[in-house]
């Protein structure tokens, strides 16, 4: 499903390419002031951007797309093979940074004019990392009480205008809400938004009006108010 992100991508690429609308323009210019954070990634992408387009930067011809499949295929087997012959069970992949820094940085590619080939570096690891607290980083979060039949993973992302909580979600019922609470250490509640049970999985941003800093536990509430998982969080 869309979320904010969505959004602010969609305005910082258009903004770099140079092909806002006036109602577009009016819209990333306010959300530039509201949202310093937006503003000083876009800094740095049109930064990026200028370097590429004064840069001796050559275009890449792309591989042959079956081919890079039918090799993709073969690994695979491969891989297949060679598990079954040693007896050793597929590792469970490591949750990756979820930002929308790295679709961006592409943006500011194109914008520039060059294509990017395979040996381009992932972006995704200029994601800020440290203790909870660091702005930017994402901080994986420890849910008890899960239900069984129900998983919830979440990670918290410290802002200087508040924190997000992504939320990842299945098994919940159907249609029903379920509400996102930061409670801070005088037990003051501030809401992170609320998500309705989904067939599908769920994946969503919440975000609520309170520094990490200040925030020490953690709540996903039932329709009843009744707590579904729950985490105290480490002292940023």
């Amino acid at each position: 499903m869309r979320t904010p992100d969505d959004r602010i991508a969609e305005l910082m690429a258009a903004a770099l390419a140079g092909e806002l609308t006036a109602s577009e323009a009016a819209e990333w210019e306010a959300l530039r002031r509201r949202r310093p954070d937006v503003e000083d990634e876009f800094r740095e992408l049109a930064a990026l951007s200028g370097r590429l387009r004064e840069g001796d930067v050559t275009w890449i011809p792309p591989r042959d797309a079956d081919a890079l499949g039918d090799r993709i295929l073969r690994a695979v087997d491969a891989e297949a093979v060679s598990r079954a012959t040693v007896g050793t069970a597929p590792a469970t992949p490591a949750r990756g940074p979820r930002r929308w820094i790295a679709p961006l940085v592409a943006a500011a590619c194109l914008a520039a004019g060059v294509a990017i080939g395979v040996s381009w570096p992932d972006p995704a690891v200029t994601t800020p990392s440290g203790p909870p607290g660091t702005l930017g980083a994402i901080e994986p979060v420890d849910l008890n009480g899960v239900p069984d039949g129900v998983g919830i993973e979440a990670d918290l992302v410290a802002h200087t205008w508040g924190t997000e909580t992504v939320v990842e979600a299945t098994g919940l019922d159907v249609g029903a809400t379920y509400e996102v609470v930061l409670i801070d250490e005088s037990g003051v509640e501030y809401s992170a938004g609320a998500m309705l049970g989904s067939e599908v999985p769920i994946e969503c941003r919440l975000n609520a009006a309170v520094m990490r800093t200040e925030a020490v536990r953690l709540e996903v509430r039932s329709e009843d108010r009744s707590i579904l998982a729950q985490a105290d969080l480490p002292e940023a």
